[in-house]
């Protein structure tokens, strides 16, 4: 059945859809899991899939959607303790994250994150082009933390090609699933990813540099502040054009306001630029 969501509301119902998923994320080796996810509620993945579907859609959040965006939060979760595992993230919650217990979690999450979209009509290719995306976003992933030296003297979450290959490979991933279950084709689609990737990086090197969320203020310290704001620059011109290009074939109306109502000071202003 479709809804109207405003941006509370789907925050709300993501929420919901989290808690059912993980309902049997008990005990000490999964309580991390759950943890891992619900540490932030802003639900930026999820609400960024959602949007760029009723984008191509012209209409709000139906089931295929809000599936996607709560896969989209789970695998976020499956970052953030991976992320913790190499000593790059903060730990701000007070469940303990020792390895093994952080790696079956991790890989609980993972898998969840698949069973969401799974659970759409295997006979409908858009749910296949959408299972094929976030398995990209997973190999991206895989790839940017198997390159990561826990050992460098910068943590890894505040490097160049690990924000790339996390923030922006989810934030990708995020758009372009939303627009591929939309029925968008390739050619819009790889735009949605243009958009979800800028502004998902540039997000999160803005949050890195002001010291917030799962960054920690001591990893932030001594950084190349001014090669990291150029690389969010760089990232949101792209992601402007790509939106600017799509205004003409779909309505951007709802996946620009989420921007604009979600990014952080001094990144939102851009987003109409």
């Amino acid at each position: 059945m479709i809804q109207d969501y405003s941006l509370d509301d789907r925050r709300a119902e993501i929420g919901t859809r989290l808690e059912t998923a993980l309902d049997a994320a008990t005990g000490a080796y999964l309580t991390p899991a759950r943890a891992a996810v619900f540490e932030s509620d802003d639900r930026w993945y999820g609400q960024l899939a959602a949007c760029s579907y009723a984008a191509v859609a012209g209409t709000s959040d139906d089931e295929a959607a809000l599936r996607a965006a709560t896969a989209m939060e789970l695998l976020r979760g499956y970052h953030r303790l991976r992320g913790r595992l190499l000593g790059g993230l903060a730990e701000t919650t007070p469940v303990g994250l020792e390895s093994d217990a952080a790696l079956l979690a991790s890989d609980y999450l993972y898998t969840t994150a698949y069973s969401r979209l799974a659970g759409l009509d295997e006979a409908d290719n858009k749910a296949g082009a959408a299972i094929r995306r976030l398995a990209s976003v997973s190999a991206a992933m895989i790839e940017t933390y198997a390159n990561s030296d826990a050992r460098s003297s910068t943590p890894p979450s505040v490097s160049v090609s690990f924000v790339d290959g996390t923030a922006g490979a989810l934030g990708a991933g995020a758009a372009a699933i939303g627009a591929t279950l939309a029925g968008t084709d390739d050619r819009h689609t790889d735009r949605f990813a243009t958009v979800g990737r800028g502004f998902s990086t540039s997000r999160r090197i803005h949050r890195t540099l002001d010291g917030d969320d799962d960054v920690s203020a001591a990893g932030s310290a001594g950084l190349d502040d001014r090669r990291l704001r150029q690389h969010a620059r760089r990232h949101r011109h792209d992601a402007r054009r790509a939106l600017r290009t799509l205004s003409a074939a779909v309505s951007v109306e709802p996946l620009t306001a989420f921007l604009e109502a979600r990014l952080p000071d001094g990144v939102a202003d851009s987003v109409r630029e």
